[in-house]
């Protein structure tokens, strides 16, 4: 009896500090992927509900990331402030976003992303309710897409 309680206290030991390691490799892929994302963004184009939104309307609309805030201002007019969290090791990559100033204060936002240098996509139900799985827009929905693109310093 007490030689299989020691071993099961190894094999719990063992789980642990393999499960903390694993944990420590999660928590640095995710500062990693949050480090993607840091500064200023612009709009390149816009899709919602299948229809592209015109250029003039995206013009000037600055999307700024600085650890898990973002804002989205339009010259000194903020338009939305919220916080993301990030999941890279899903397929899509998983974004969620919590909306904490702006007209849908309070939402929270399910999306996909993917960041290539200075290229971010997202698709996002606006709605919260279902995760898109690709990035389209369909007509009659009301998920979007956005595309950005990084501000050179």
């Amino acid at each position: 009896m007490r030689i299989s309680l020691v071993a099961l206290f190894c094999v719990v030991g063992f789980a642990a500090s393999g499960g903390s390691s694993a944990l420590a490799d999660e928590k640095a892929d995710l500062e990693k992927e949050v480090r993607k994302f840091q500064g200023t963004w612009t709009f390149e184009s816009s899709k919602s509900g299948g229809k592209e939104l015109p250029a003039d309307v995206l013009k000037g609309l600055i999307l700024t990331f600085e650890g898990d805030k973002h804002t989205v201002k339009k010259g000194d007019e903020m338009i939305q402030v919220g916080t993301q969290k990030l999941n890279p090791s899903k397929s899509p990559k998983t974004i969620d976003v919590t909306m904490t100033e702006g007209p849908n204060k309070g939402t929270i936002m399910l999306g996909i992303y993917e960041i290539d240098d200075d290229t971010l996509k997202v698709c996002f139900d606006p709605q919260g309710k279902m995760r898109p799985t690709e990035f389209t827009s369909a007509p009659g929905s009301e998920n979007f897409v956005n595309v950005h693109k990084r501000v050179k310093k």
